[in-house]
């Protein structure tokens, strides 16, 4: 808190004003990120909007974001108030986000009221948040189109299409 409170020009006190910990400030700063570098696209196309959410999440995630997410992931496993903290300051944004995205394609008919839309954020961010921990594979604008195609592959499968 000293360094931030010494690049921002403010006492510490000020800080703690506003956060109680750096972990809040950590969380904050991330979501302002996201939300700044994650913009909700509105083309009117489910497969067009979460395209381009995705591939805007993975170009997000340079490796001093991902050393963050790493730290705070870690502390969230550690302990259930990180994990509060974690969940509603941080994935609660990014989860609001997302659904941004997805409703207007399920209000248009695009996306499958089953499975629920919760359970389609889980798919996104677990398949995220199990990379990024694990490093079971990239995440890239290939990790990104994968994972629109099998969201977008739910409504064909529900209006009975194929391929």
């Amino acid at each position: 808190m000293g360094g931030v409170a010494e690049r921002a020009a403010v006492s510490k006190e000020t800080l703690y004003r506003w956060w109680s910990s750096k972990t809040e400030v950590l969380l904050e700063a991330l979501a302002d990120y996201g939300e700044q570098a994650i913009p909700i696209p509105a083309t009117g196309s489910l497969a067009s909007d979460l395209k381009i959410f995705m591939r805007e999440t993975a170009a997000a995630l340079d490796q001093p974001t991902r050393r963050i997410l790493r730290i705070l992931a870690a502390e969230a496993a550690a302990g259930e108030e990180a994990a509060r903290e974690v969940r509603e300051q941080f994935l609660a944004r990014r989860r609001a986000a997302l659904a941004a995205v997805l409703r207007p394609a399920l209000e248009r008919g695009e996306l499958p009221a089953e499975p629920a839309l919760a359970t389609v954020l889980d798919l996104v961010f677990g398949s995220l948040w199990y990379r990024l921990i694990f490093g079971t594979g990239p995440l890239d604008e290939a990790w990104a189109d994968t994972v629109t195609s099998a969201i977008t592959s739910m409504t064909r499968q529900a209006h009975g299409e194929h391929g």
